[in-house]
């Protein structure tokens, strides 16, 4: 037969309850100290992610702010070309007529967001915001490109405005051009909308050239000479 054996600790029950509530006391206190340097790292990794995504759209901004200052001077410079246009002798030609700035906007610190799992720790109300704002970004690469192939196309006709051919296309060219500026218009409130919400104002330090905004407003004759 079995005889069972009573258990008694050297130094009794209770000096076991307090080695153990020791133990147990130093396991959550490493498992407590862990979790709060992996919330700094966490922390510290999402302010370093939305601080590079708040820079580039800062700059992207700026960007912005002086495409829509130069709309003015842009529509300006298209009613002076088609009053050129209906005035100018037939052998006349101009250069430098219509020089058209549209920056380009950059994406490249949203490019490492989507793939950073510090993302996900970024509020998705913000996060969706970013979202937005980068995807009409990726659009707008586009048509930008788009108007800068028209505003191009706009130039080399006036350059050989001499020609009929080139004089004939330039209506269409031009009413493009205004359709292309009112397009902007039509959307700069979805940008801007969504810079405010995020706090984003605009910072033009890193701008890589000195953008004249009001560089379309000059007379056309000064124009040609420049």
């Amino acid at each position: 037969m079995f005889r069972l054996l009573k258990l008694k600790p050297p130094h009794g029950w209770n000096a076991v309850a307090w080695e153990l509530g020791i133990v147990t006391l130093g396991v959550l206190i490493a498992l407590g100290a862990q979790q709060l340097v992996e919330g700094i790292h966490k922390r510290n990794d999402v302010a370093q992610l939305t601080a590079a995504l708040r820079a580039e759209l800062a700059d992207d901004r700026s960007r912005w702010e002086h495409i829509r200052a130069s709309d003015p001077c842009t529509l300006q410079r298209l009613d002076a070309i088609e009053q050129w246009l209906a005035t100018a002798p037939p052998k006349a030609k101009l250069s430098n007529s219509f020089r058209l700035f549209l920056w380009n906007m950059h994406s490249s610190a949203w490019d490492l967001a989507k793939t950073s799992p510090a993302t996900a720790d970024i509020p998705l109300r913000e996060r969706l915001t970013y979202a937005s704002l980068y995807g009409a970004i990726d659009n707008w690469r586009l048509f930008i490109d788009e108007e800068n192939k028209n505003a191009r196309a706009i130039g080399t006709m006036m350059l050989t405005a001499d020609r009929p051919e080139s004089r004939a296309q330039l209506p269409a060219l031009i009413a493009q051009a205004r359709i292309f500026v009112q397009r902007r218009k039509f959307n700069y409130e979805y940008f801007f909308t969504r810079f405010d919400r995020l706090g984003i104002a605009p910072d033009d330090r890193e701008l890589t050239v000195v953008a004249n905004d009001r560089r379309l407003c000059e007379p056309l004759a000064d124009a040609a000479r420049g």
